[in-house]
């Protein structure tokens, strides 16, 4: 004779309930265009800044932050400042190079021919940049003593600090990419170049 488990009457499903949150509204357009208009405005307050400080105001590019570019001290990398320069300094080389003949323009935007390279850098941190912010940089050249070389001087202007949280000096050489050595910068060149230079009141000083 089998002996089976008796049968368990099915325990009655509770009905969760689930309370609904009815205050939620999507954020206005308007809300969103009077930020974006407001950051606008500390952006143009930013170039104007940099315009004051010395700088061609077409020199100034802009850089938005990412979050990825936090290190574990919460702060933007002190390596990514330097990139910023770097990009920076390559969207000036392409606008400066706009109004040469196409044989010198291509050189510098290309790496060919007589172009430039960098031969030392200095970099001052002065303040911590954090996500989100967006980052000003301008590009500006010291008086040239040398037709071989000239000096570029960057800034990195916070638009949320409204101050400037980086300087660098970079020591830029004309270089022969045909034939891997230094040259002098054409004449053509180096009257381009010397047309961005910079008008602040260190101008005739260096710190490479």
């Amino acid at each position: 004779m089998s002996m089976r488990s008796p049968v368990r009457a099915a325990a009655p499903v509770a009905q969760s309930v689930r309370a609904v949150h009815t205050g939620y509204r999507i954020v206005a357009q308007e809300e969103i265009q009077k930020e974006e208009d407001a950051h606008e405005a500390r952006v143009k307050q930013g170039v104007d800044a940099l315009e004051g400080m010395g700088f061609n105001r077409l020199s100034i590019t802009r850089q938005e932050v990412v979050w990825a570019e936090h290190d574990q001290y919460r702060h933007v990398n002190n390596v990514h400042y330097l990139r910023w320069f770097e990009s920076a300094r390559m969207r000036w080389i392409q606008r400066m190079s706009r109004t040469l003949d196409p044989v010198h323009r291509d050189n510098l935007v290309q790496g060919r021919g007589i172009g430039v390279i960098v031969a030392a850098s200095m970099c001052r941190y002065r303040r911590p940049v954090t996500y989100p912010d967006t980052v000003l940089i301008s590009v500006g050249t010291l008086p040239m003593q040398r037709r071989d070389r000239c000096i570029l001087r960057q800034r990195a202007y916070s638009v949320a600090q409204q101050t400037v949280v980086a300087e660098a000096d970079f020591d830029v050489v004309a270089y022969d990419y045909e034939n891997l050595r230094k040259a002098d910068f054409p004449p053509e060149m180096q009257a381009a170049m010397e047309a961005w230079v910079y008008h602040g009141p260190d101008a005739h000083k260096s710190r490479l």
